[in-house]
């Protein structure tokens, strides 16, 4: 499918291009990758959408909650989003449509596309993504790994109050196979609890299917400085205490968490609908992707430390505490 691009993004040496006719969806996407650099990056994944209204369809192949995988001709995935969505994936093109005539729907479909589908190139690359939140201080990468609600991005946006600190990602850092770790700034999101918010004003809205809405801020107008690719210091498993301490973590409590937020890419938007096809080459393709991630697990695991970060609910105690521990490397604060 041809279409007119009004974007052209280089994620980390994939280039997407991205199509749209209305100004605001277009201007949204172009502040959520704001921090990436403009052309470039080879041959590109190609997305267009338009806001448009779309027939439900009588007859899927699968149905769930959330879905329903439509027939197709071989090569061609269609999806049915049942909040009025209807998106078409062409894997050899590497090009796709997205039609909905809700705007906060068309918006969400088209970041966690972007999303996907540069990330499956990413990954075939030797690039993957960690679901964590990353920092650069000190020539080193500190990555914060836990489940969603123990506080990442708090104290990630506390951290970078301090010049001293660089933004890997908020949400998914780029992990190669030697474990070097790579920027990945996307926008960062922010719950309506979020204590940061009176802090940063009026920013951006956005609505998700089955989360609750965020806020979001964009790198580049905030003049967020991004990290150059670092090696890996610390990992630090976050969890909510009632202050903030820090111990040394087991390995194989390290290695269950990479298991999951790196080589299963637990927390990442890969959007399954369109990662798993029934199709045994590329059954064997997504082997390489698990093996080349397990591979990057490992050499996390050989060149990181482990620790686990009990965070309290003063954010600006648990960021004194984390510099402290890396100013004094004693293991607790």
């Amino acid at each position: 499918m041809k279409t007119a691009p009004t974007l052209r993004l280089n994620l980390s040496g994939c280039a997407v291009e991205f199509a749209c006719g209305d100004r605001e969806l277009a201007a949204a996407v172009a502040a959520d990758f704001s921090a990436f650099p403009s052309g470039g990056g080879g041959d590109p994944v190609r997305i267009e959408a338009r806001l448009e209204a779309v027939n439900r369809p009588e007859l899927a192949l699968l149905r769930s909650r959330r879905y329903s995988v439509l027939p197709a001709r071989p090569g061609l995935r269609r999806i049915w989003y049942p909040e009025g969505a209807l998106c078409e994936y062409d894997y050899a093109a590497r090009s796709a449509l997205i039609r909905a005539a809700g705007g906060s729907l068309l918006k969400e479909l088209s970041y966690l596309l972007i999303l996907s589908r540069a990330g499956e190139e990413l990954d075939r690359r030797g690039l993957h993504r960690l679901h964590a939140g990353a920092l650069g201080r000190g020539g080193r990468a500190h990555l914060f790994c836990g489940p969603q609600g123990t506080g990442k991005t708090t104290l990630l946006l506390e951290l970078l109050k301090d010049r001293d600190f660089s933004l890997l990602s908020d949400d998914t850092p780029l992990v190669a196979r030697d474990g070097t770790v790579l920027a990945f700034p996307v926008r960062v999101g922010l719950g309506l609890d979020s204590p940061h918010l009176p802090e940063l004003g009026e920013l951006r809205k956005f609505e998700r299917r089955h989360y609750p809405p965020k806020r979001l801020l964009d790198i580049g107008p905030a003049g967020i400085r991004v990290s150059p690719q670092l090696p890996p210091g610390g990992i630090f498993l976050l969890r909510r205490a009632a202050a903030p301490r820090i111990s040394p973590a087991g390995r194989g409590a390290a290695a269950v968490e990479l298991l999951r937020s790196l080589a299963l890419g637990c927390g990442t938007p890969q959007l399954a609908e369109y990662f798993l096809r029934p199709d045994p080459a590329d059954a064997a393709s997504k082997a390489g992707i698990l093996f080349s991630r397990l591979r990057a697990a490992r050499a996390l695991l050989a060149r990181a430390d482990f620790y686990v970060f009990e965070v309290g609910p003063d954010r600006a105690k648990n960021a004194a505490a984390f510099k402290s521990f890396l100013n004094t490397g004693t293991a607790a604060a």
